[in-house]
């Protein structure tokens, strides 16, 4: 596999040095296409056929079917990276136990019959017959292939071990909860006051999910209930688990499947994500009740609420044990996925999201064989949902095109998960003394004080949603108030000049003071803007929130102070910087859709929509683009300043008038309303048909080449040889090989070499870490007192290679016969 990558990339280096020698002078500003067309296609079996036929450059999808694969592989003229972000799991509807709207049972409002189902299903058997053998066994929000679980290998194991498939002891918890909550087993199925209990699970039609719906709905029958398979796609399954109210009833398991679009050097806040109301807006989030307990320890993950990386890892474990037992939703696995692509196209995938999920994929592709033209990427899905930037849709395929319009501050390393600046252009970062935190990289400045950093009285702390005006750290703490992070942000001078919206505008403070108002605004009762949903997020944010302030405007230059820290110092720098939870957004265009929301007319959030019954508000197509033409005329006639207390300090009445007659140029000439300043703009959407154009955007402040450093990721090649058997109580040695494309992987490059000892059990014995014998050979010496720890049978010894290069840990295991 990694030899057929290989020479798909020397015949792109071959061609490069001989046919396309692009001079610095040459090369174009934004992407290296002139356009993209992005087209549904929902069937991977004919988006690996287009690609062969060549109608297609590009099949964006993590493919796991091995049938597809052998596809790829038999086809010459396609190319495929590999990655290892895409994951399964079951969703759980967790309303009442009695739905409001049905009157009907749920027996999944209890938490011990969802943590059952932990035992219930049998991962090992879905990872090799459902997937192929193309995924590996999932139990916790952390991902095999990550640090975090290797970090956390022990804990790991404790657990694998606890829930493993166990159907007797899931059908007695099950058993014993349904005769509680008043059910009944007649003639071997369960009834609820008469009625049978029906569980009804919404099951995905395009890929495996089919398969593991079915499986689960066998399982459950086997147990007494009665089960309704409702088969759907995405655009069809959304409305019901994602967006709907989960106390109608309409679904009591949704068949999920997520993709981490970064490498995550630390995913210790997925179990605040996933499994408390603070995740997402939409009404399945909002109805998650975690225990007092688990709320508390997710969210201290969340908040880095913690001094060491020993408190830190007693903070996981402690989450890994009552993500199970509250079991919202339980996870399958983690699949290894290609992305397939041309031999003519190239482009850079990102290790934990492919293609899809890379955010530097429409930043690098290209044509092989020339410097512009076209490419058609095929999709699963294209625009399911609507899109507005802060609660449009969260598909991984709309965000791949959401991505190619935006910029974000920073950027990401698609092998490493570290940040690179991208809009700004370094920053300072000072850390409380003794806080974990590391840097690797030279743009960024590391440095500690003791007890934190003061927060300058004239920070911005909290809102005032009355007086539309922020409140600052001097009101709000008249005492004072310490900070464990402080950063500041230098954006490079002439920003405001070189980088424009896709309408023309030029980029300002005001973009930037806008989105930090919209943290706040719409958690207040008081504003006209407020939404319920944004209330758990923003008291998250506060508990760690101090203070900002933008310190000068030409060029930007932005502090921030939060008790909230990262391991890396180089991750998520708070340039202010205008992207939002589903994608970008100038103050100008976003101010007509508050408009149109303040009216009752339409609503940012899915959640918001449904309570008061009007357009969830999407800014490429649908009702409500007429809505939102009515209140750019509005806006156009008032010279409209939003929040004008405090962004008329940063906008004047002619620069206004100015940004909504190019938003007005713009609607006329593209018809939609979203602007990015990314590398493409929309140029045109079709959702009944399914496509989406991009075009270059030649007004775009950087060359195209600007990434091409990222071209292969370096992931070490591991192999372990030792003896078959070894005596209890005698020394092993174990040999160690560690090399990348035939070559041995540099001892500079390493991080760590290390050796986990298994018994029988699967429990872990002990760590023991390997020394260089010379560059790509290594050698573990297995003490006797160790091996006078095993028992008698099969032991595993797990080799773990860790990289600087790259942030996957690459495990090697290797089975011993240890004997008496």
């Amino acid at each position: 596999m990694q030899k057929r990558i290989l020479t798909g990339l020397l015949v792109f280096i071959f061609v490069m040095g001989v046919s396309l020698a692009v001079s610095a002078d040459d090369v174009p500003y934004g992407g290296w296409l002139d356009t993209i067309i992005a087209e549904e296609e929902a069937s991977t079996a004919a988006g690996v056929t287009k690609l062969g036929t060549g109608d297609l450059g590009v099949y964006a999808d993590t493919i796991t079917e091995v049938d597809i694969y052998e596809m790829i592989l038999e086809n010459p003229e396609i190319l495929y990276a590999e990655s290892f972000g895409s994951y399964n799991e079951l969703s759980f509807n967790p309303a009442g136990p009695v739905f409001e709207e049905t009157g009907k049972l749920n027996p999944f409002a209890v938490p011990r019959v969802r943590e059952a189902m932990n035992w219930l299903i049998d991962r090992e058997y879905m990872a090799n017959e459902i997937f192929g053998g193309m995924a590996v066994p999932r139990l916790f929000p952390i991902t095999s292939a990550f640090p975090d679980y290797a970090a956390m290998i022990e804990k790991v194991r404790e657990l694998e071990v606890t829930y493993s498939h166990n159907p007797e002891l899931a059908e007695e918890v099950i058993t014993e909860e349904m005769l509680a909550l008043g059910a009944e087993m007649v003639d071997g199925v369960w009834h609820f006051e008469g009625e049978p209990v029906e569980i009804g699970i919404l099951i995905r039609s395009e890929d495996e999910r089919t398969e593991v719906g079915d499986y689960v709905g066998t399982l459950l029958e086997g147990i007494g209930f009665e089960v309704e398979r409702r088969y759907a796609t995405a655009a069809e399954a959304s409305p019901i688990w994602m967006t709907g109210n989960p106390e109608a009833g309409r679904f009591h398991i949704y068949t999920g499947g997520w993709i981490t679009t970064v490498v995550a050097r630390d995913q210790s806040t997925n179990w605040d994500f996933f499994y408390t109301p603070r995740g997402l807006g939409t009404p399945l989030w909002q109805s998650y009740e975690p225990s007092e307990e688990f709320d508390r320890a997710a969210e201290r993950l969340a908040q880095r609420d913690f001094s060491t990386m020993e408190e830190r890892a007693e903070l996981m474990a402690l989450n890994m044990e009552l993500g199970l037992q509250d079991s919202v939703r339980i996870w399958l696995v983690d699949r290894l996925a290609v992305n397939p692509y041309r031999y003519d196209v190239e482009l850079t995938a990102d290790l934990a999201g492919g293609i899809s999920g890379s955010w530097l994929w429409a930043r690098t592709i290209r044509n092989v064989y020339e410097v512009g033209g076209q490419v058609s990427v095929g999709l699963p899905s294209v625009m399911p949902e609507p899109w507005n930037p802060m609660d449009g849709s969260n598909w991984v395929f709309d965000m791949m095109l959401i991505r190619a319009t935006a910029d974000m501050g920073y950027m990401w390393d698609p092998y490493t998960g570290l940040h690179h600046p991208n809009i700004f252009e370094s920053a300072k970062v000072v850390v409380e003394e003794g806080l974990p935190v590391t840097k690797t990289l030279d743009w960024v400045e590391l440095e500690f004080v003791e007890g934190g950093t003061e927060v300058p009285e004239d920070a911005w702390a909290d809102w005032d949603p009355v007086e539309q005006r922020f409140i600052t750290v001097g009101e709000k703490y008249p005492e004072g108030v310490n900070a464990r992070r402080a950063v500041t942000t230098f954006y490079p001078e002439n920003i405001q000049q070189d980088l424009k919206w896709h309408d023309g505008s030029n980029f300002s403070a005001a973009d930037l003071v806008w989105g930090f108002i919209m943290s706040f605004d719409r958690a207040f009762e008081e504003s006209d803007f407020f939404d319920e949903a944004q209330v758990p997020s923003y008291e998250s944010f506060m508990d760690t929130f101090r203070g900002a302030r933008i310190i000068d405007q030409d060029p930007i230059t932005v502090e921030y102070y939060s008790n909230l820290y990262y391991l890396d110092a180089e991750w998520y720098i708070p340039s202010l910087f205008p992207y939002f939870a589903q994608g970008p957004g100038a103050w100008h265009n976003m101010a007509i859709g508050y408009l149109a929301e303040v009216n009752e007319e339409v609503a940012a959030s899915s959640s918001k929509a449904d309570a008061l019954e009007v357009e969830h508000l999407n800014m490429i197509g649908g009702p409500s683009l007429d809505i939102m033409y009515n209140h750019l005329q509005q806006a156009m006639d008032e010279a409209f300043i939003p929040y004008e207390n405090t962004l008329g300090e940063f906008i004047s009445e002619e620069e206004a008038m100015e940004r909504y007659q190019n938003l007005y140029d713009w609607y006329q000439d593209k018809g939609h309303f979203w602007l990015g300043t990314g590398p493409y703009y929309l140029d045109a959407a079709y959702p009944v048909e399914g496509i989406v154009e991009l075009a270059r955007n030649e007004d775009y402040p950087f060359r195209a080449d600007r990434w091409e450093m990222f071209v292969e990721p370096m992931i070490p090649e591991v192999g372990v040889t030792g003896p078959g058997a070894v005596r209890m109580g005698s020394d092993l040695t174990l040999d160690i090989t560690v090399f990348f494309a035939d070559e041995p992987y540099l001892y500079e490059d390493l991080d760590t070499v290390s050796v986990l000892v298994f018994d029988e059990a699967d429990r872990l014995i002990d760590t023991v870490t390997a020394e260089m014998v010379e560059e790509g050979h290594w050698r573990a010496e297995i003490s006797g007192d160790i091996t006078s720890r095993l028992s008698f049978g099969s032991s595993t010894f797990e080799t773990v290679v860790t990289s600087h290069r790259v942030a996957l840990p690459v495990m090697e295991a290797l089975s011993i016969v240890t004997f008496e």
